[in-house]
């Protein structure tokens, strides 16, 4: 039984390294664009035959030498061995010597494609594109000069015919598109441009926009060659633009005047090329391609400023996948930095001066806050305010926001009577605490004699570093708190987050992530609970299996906890979906998912996008989706056509913990997803909803989830051996 698994999954592999070699020839990574393009291939036999016998080789070849095995699934090696099989099918009639020697060229093929992929990789961080084709078809032509008894092909598709009426324009547009996989037919190009429609609205429009404007600017440039050259000029300015407008470079305005800018470098560099080999037995084939790809992906790394023309960072999907990614985690994780600062006190505190404030934040130190604590009445103080221990908040602890080395410490300035400032001592009693990285902290006006640091002591988060007091400039007591880049007392101020915490503003709850305290808010540091962090803390090696049910239909699902080779651990489940967990010490988050929309899994991934490890009735969160990740929102398809310029939908998630049950002890968190439209598509709205159930006993119960097309899906946990 083990061996008949094993061989399956061989099969499957085996299947998927082919489909995906072809895929890779138009940047995708979907098998059933890779079965259409084989299929393509195949409307000449001998040619599809050819390039099916080189992915073949390709693959074999790198399994028996021991690659890697999910590069050879992903077509990393086949499709240079395709695209090398279908030139030779194209070009030249098969016989006997040819059927012997193409064999030995494709794995002549797939070395190049090694050393040519891993050198550009390592050395340079780029693609090999299909420069290793190239090569080894120039190296095939050249070789095959020496014997005069190989016969030229000459190959028309018999149903092309039925396309005669089409304009002259069109069709070549087709057999450009055809033409990047040998095939000499409108038909195949059709076929094609269906292919690459649904699967990416923007490679389809830029697709029609780089060829058209090729062909207008090839009748400008080049008017002698331009027949000759239209459909070569065509292909190449198609993938340039796949290349450089949506797969390799994100879909943005930029992109795509790139996209117009490397159209008008084709045509040149066609003509160039074009001349160069002139006389000679080689085809241009796609040279300009792939010396305009590479060296302007290369000449961008060298920019000062990456934020504009973002170069593809990730696994890729389709460009609109890619964009959908890439701004989704930006609005989730930009923020986010290499040190988790807490608010630098315990239980709820008063923002009475925040960012630029009223009073003494001002130009260079304007990134600080100030903090009292207040009555239910908003007041600072008991009795009548007049003394110092009237305030609510004297004599309070003041903690690091966290670990560091103390740096700078004055501990013996004393207290001002209320209402009276010492300007001499400005800062008051203050410690500065280097965080490491360049990073430092600074607590101002503390109590007098309660700094029982020295310097150089080591201090962890949390710690007590004194007591709040009214010292320095400083008319009433409160903690003046600022991050700094240098260990001066009272040096400029640095914009630098918190990590987590909870803000009170007008009777709500809200958890906010690496953000800046407001001033006129409540704010207080998240204090983990006990049974959401068992619920939440997945360990490697945790296996669970849930009883599932989409409306009518019942089925049971397992997951387990896996790492992968960067230490990030993952849910997979058995049908190998799997969910991306990025964990804080205080906030749960799934970062990502790779499967099927139907599953458990993906409906847990939706609900518990973001958890913070506490629990506050009523508390609220926010955090945004990606339209790739999310069911009924087929009208974005229509809206990818100009997804270059503008993203016309945005999905936005609202989590709540409900208030408990006197009689329940589990707790509920509720999460609604709204999709709006803006712009044109104001007025689109779609809405899903689910909840999750956790139980005393600090286990996820139950969890159910409401689609925007009205579809139940239901989970109930049935065993889990985590604990």
């Amino acid at each position: 039984m083990k061996l008949q698994t094993l061989l399956n999954e061989s099969i499957l592999m085996f299947i998927d390294s082919i489909l995906y070699s072809y895929a890779q020839i138009f940047f995708s990574n979907r098998r059933w664009l890779g079965a259409i393009i084989l299929f393509v291939t195949l409307l000449f036999p001998t040619v599809g035959l050819m390039g099916l016998l080189g992915v073949i080789i390709a693959n074999i070849t790198a399994a028996i030498l021991k690659f890697d095995q999910s590069k050879i699934k992903s077509g990393f090696y086949g499709f240079n061995g395709i695209l090398f099989g279908v030139a030779a099918g194209y070009y030249y009639e098969l016989s006997f010597f040819m059927l012997m020697l193409i064999p030995v060229f494709l794995i002549i093929t797939f070395f190049i494609s090694a050393v040519l992929e891993h050198y550009l990789a390592v050395a340079f961080n780029l693609p090999g594109l299909s420069l290793p084709f190239i090569f080894s078809l120039y190296i095939f032509i050249i070789f095959l000069t020496n014997y005069s008894n190989i016969q030229v092909h000459h190959l028309n598709f018999p149903y092309d015919n039925i396309f005669a009426s089409l304009p002259i324009f069109i069709k070549n547009y087709f057999k450009s598109l055809a033409l990047i996989v040998f095939q000499p037919s409108v038909f195949a190009g059709i076929l094609l441009s269906i292919g690459i429609l649904i699967f990416s609205r923007v490679l389809f429009v830029l697709s029609i926009v780089s060829y058209s404007l090729s062909a207008i600017l090839l009748t400008l440039i080049l008017p002698v060659q331009a027949e000759q050259l239209a459909i070569l000029v065509g292909f190449n300015a198609i993938l340039t633009a796949f290349a450089l407008g949506g797969v390799l470079i994100l879909p943005s305005p930029k992109s795509f005047l790139l996209v117009l800018i490397s159209t008008l470098i084709v045509v040149i560099f066609a003509g160039f090329f074009h001349r160069l080999l002139n006389g000679t037995l080689l085809p241009l084939l796609v040279l300009p391609f792939n010396f305009i790809v590479l060296f302007t992906i290369y000449s961008l790394k060298f920019r000062k400023e990456q934020s504009e023309l973002e170069l593809l960072y990730f696994a890729p999907g389709s460009p609109e996948e890619n964009l959908y990614y890439h701004q989704n985690r930006k609005n989730r994780f930009d923020r986010f930095k290499y040190f988790f600062p807490e608010l630098p006190f315990f239980g709820e505190w008063f923002v009475s001066q925040g960012f630029d404030g009223s009073y003494t934040h001002k130009d260079a130190w304007k990134y600080a806050w100030d903090f009292v604590v207040v009555d239910e009445k908003n007041s600072q103080f008991s009795n009548e305010g007049n003394q110092l221990t009237d305030y609510y908040c004297y004599k309070l602890p003041v903690s690091s926001p966290l670990d560091g080395k103390v740096v700078k410490v004055a501990s013996s300035i004393p207290n001002n009577e209320v209402g009276d400032v010492n300007l001499d001592k400005n800062w008051g009693n203050t410690v500065i605490i280097d965080h490491g990285e360049g990073l430092f902290s600074a607590a101002s006006h503390l109590d007098s004699d309660t700094i029982k640091l020295k310097e150089n002591d080591y201090v962890l988060k949390g710690d007590v570093i004194g007591l709040c007091g009214n010292s320095g400039r400083s008319p009433y007591p409160h903690i003046h708190f600022q991050f700094q880049l240098t260990d001066k007392i009272g040096d400029k101020t640095y914009r630098f987050p918190f990590a987590h915490f909870i803000e009170k503003r007008e009777d709500k709850l809200i958890a906010r992530s690496f953000d800046y305290p407001d001033e006129n808010s409540i704010v207080q540091n998240i204090v983990i609970h006990k049974t959401i962090k068992k619920a939440f803390g997945l360990r490697l090696g945790d296996k669970i299996t849930l009883q599932c049910s989409i409306n009518e239909k019942t089925f049971t699902e397992e997951w387990e906890v896996k790492v992968d080779i960067y230490n990030m651990l993952y849910i997979e489940n058995n049908n190998h979906e799997t969910a991306f967990i990025y964990l804080t010490d205080k906030v749960f988050y799934f970062s990502h998912y790779l499967g099927g929309k139907s599953s458990a899994l993906y409906h847990f991934f939706l609900l518990a996008y973001q958890v913070p490890l506490c629990y506050h009735a009523n508390l609220e969160w926010k955090d945004q989706y990606s339209l790739s990740q999310l069911t009924g929102t087929s009208i974005r398809y229509l809206t990818e056509f100009f997804l270059s310029f503008k993203n016309f939908i945005k999905a936005e998630g609202s989590f709540k913990y409900l208030e408990r049950d006197e009689k329940s002890d589990s707790f509920i968190i509720d999460n609604k997803i709204e999709l709006k439209g803006t712009g044109v598509l104001k007025s689109f709205k779609k809405t899903m909803s689910g909840q999750i159930k956790i139980n005393g006993d600090g286990e996820i119960e139950s969890f159910h989830f409401i689609n925007a097309n009205n579809s139940k899906f239901n989970a109930t946990l049935t065993s889990n051996n985590g604990d």
